[in-house]
C-alpha cells in the first residue's frame, strides 16, 4: 500500500461516519494483542469526535448553557453524523446547526434553532474583515436631491437576521444565569456587530430591519427612509434610525 493509500485509510477511519472493517486497518497498521490496530485507530476517531464536539461547544455556548453538557454532547453527536466536518477550520463545523435544529425542533423549545442562529451569527460577525465608518458629516453637506439619491456601504461586520422567533430574550437570559422565559413570539429582527474586537446584538424593529437590508442591496437613501413608511413620524423615525446607524460605526461609505 502506498502512503498516499495509507493516509487515505487513516482519513476514513477517523472522519468516516460508520467504523471499517477491522481486518482493513489491522492489513495496514501495526497492532498488539493487547491494543489491536483497529482499537489503536479508534483511539485517534474518538479523539477527533471529541474535538468537534468542542469546537460546537465553542461556538454556541448559550445552547450548551441551556441543554447542559451531556445533552448539547448528544446534540452534537446526532449533527455530526448528518453533517461531518468538510472544512479545513474546526470552528466552520457549526454552519448548519441551525438548520438542523429547524428540521428537527424541540417541542418544548422552538426557538433554540434561533438561538444558535444568533449564536453562529456572532461568530462570523467576530470574524468579518473590519472597515472603518463615517460619521454625520458624510452626510451633512448633501443637498435635499443629492441626500435622495445617494446610497449607503454597511460594514462587513454588520449583519441582520429576521427570525421565526425572538432569540435575543433568551440569550440574555441565559447569558445572565437567569432561567428562561418561555418562547418569544415572532418575527423578530436583531442587528448583529462588531466594535473593535467585541461583539455586540441588539432587536431591531422590522421596518429598520427592512431598512438596512434595502441600505446594503444598493437602495438610495429616499427608498432606503421609505421603509419607515408606515411610522406615525416617518420622517423622525428615518433620521432616528440613520443617527443610530452611524453613531455605531455601521456605516462605512456612501455612494451607489
Amino acid at each position: 500500500m502506498t502512503l498516499a493509500e495509507t493516509q487515505a485509510l487513516f482519513c476514513e477511519a477517523i472522519t468516516g461516519a460508520a467504523p471499517l472493517a477491522a481486518d482493513r486497518l489491522e492489513a495496514c497498521f501495526a497492532g498488539t494483542p493487547e491494543l489491536p490496530a483497529a482499537a489503536r485507530v479508534a483511539i485517534y476517531a474518538d479523539m477527533y469526535r471529541y474535538r468537534l464536539i468542542d469546537a460546537l461547544r465553542v461556538s454556541f455556548p448559550e445552547l450548551v448553557r441551556y441543554l447542559g453538557d451531556e445533552t448539547f454532547a448528544a446534540l452534537a453527536e446526532d449533527y455530526l453524523a448528518r453533517h461531518p466536518s468538510e472544512h479545513h477550520d474546526v470552528g466552520q463545523v457549526g454552519r448548519h446547526l441551525p438548520a438542523f435544529l429547524r428540521q428537527h425542533p424541540d417541542p418544548e423549545r422552538p426557538d433554540l434553532a434561533d438561538l444558535a442562529e444568533l449564536e453562529w451569527t456572532r461568530q462570523e460577525v467576530f470574524f468579518a474583515p473590519p472597515a472603518a465608518p463615517i460619521g454625520p458629516e458624510a452626510l451633512a453637506g448633501l443637498d435635499a436631491g443629492g441626500f435622495a439619491r445617494t446610497g449607503l456601504r454597511i460594514s462587513p461586520a454588520l449583519q441582520v437576521l429576521v427570525q421565526p422567533l425572538a432569540a435575543a430574550p433568551l440569550w440574555r437570559r441565559l447569558e445572565d444565569g437567569e432561567p428562561p422565559d418561555p418562547p418569544a413570539p415572532g418575527p423578530a429582527a436583531v442587528a448583529v456587530w462588531r466594535t473593535d474586537f467585541e461583539v455586540f446584538h441588539t432587536s431591531l424593529p422590522l421596518d429598520e430591519a427592512a431598512a438596512l437590508g434595502a441600505a446594503r442591496a444598493g437602495a438610495s437613501l429616499a427608498d432606503i427612509c421609505a421603509a419607515f413608511g408606515e411610522r406615525e413620524e416617518p420622517a423622525a423615525a428615518a433620521h432616528r434610525a440613520l443617527s443610530g446607524w452611524l453613531a455605531e460605526g455601521w456605516v462605512v461609505g456612501t455612494g451607489r
